[in-house]
């Protein structure tokens, strides 16, 4: 019984605030909402409590997030441009570590 319940627990499924698509969270990166600071991070190692938002990392979909301020929306909060950019510069370093180690 307990193995079942193992099954179930390990395979868990988020909404992309991108493209609407349920995906298993290993696909996914998160985003950290901290509200004290109005602040959002990467939660890249998904260790961080409190608000999360999901995304399909790609390119495309950062940028359908940047245009619809689609972290604004799911994180019902006034987020600055400045955040956003640093996302961006924190996907871009994390896209090319990626890039480097699959070559």
């Amino acid at each position: 019984m307990s193995e079942m319940k193992n099954k179930i627990n390990r395979n868990f499924t988020r909404k992309c605030i991108a493209t609407n698509q349920i995906i298993d969270v290993e696909n996914l990166i998160r985003f950290n909402y901290v509200k004290t600071e109005n602040k959002v991070t990467l939660d890249l190692k998904r260790e961080s409590n409190g608000r999360g938002a999901y995304f399909i990392p790609s390119e495309e979909n950062w940028n359908k997030i940047k245009k619809t301020k689609a972290l604004n929306r799911v994180f019902k909060s006034n987020i600055s441009n400045d955040n956003y950019l640093e996302i961006e510069q924190q996907l871009k370093e994390v896209f090319l570590w990626l890039k480097k180690h699959t070559e």
